[in-house]
């Protein structure tokens, strides 16, 4: 597994100590985390974007469109 060192400012890690405190886990844990949720977030944004056109062409312009579609398909 790589190493990041990074700074942050004061509260921000008194925020990831109370985090890492309340939930038992490493501040690391915690960081690793909410890095993967973030990327997560981003390359669905990014694939939301992408098909925007195709979708909105067919109709469907929110999340309950797509879940209306799914529910309609199963």
């Amino acid at each position: 597994m790589a190493s990041l060192t990074l700074r942050i400012p004061d509260v921000l890690e008194k925020q990831l100590e109370a985090q890492s405190k309340e939930r038992g886990i490493s501040k690391s844990d915690v960081v690793r985390e909410a890095i993967e949720r973030d990327l997560k977030v981003q390359a669905w944004r990014k694939l939301r974007e992408e098909f925007r056109p195709h979708l909105e062409r067919e109709g469907v312009f929110t999340e309950a469109d797509v879940m209306q579609r799914l529910g309609e398909e199963l």
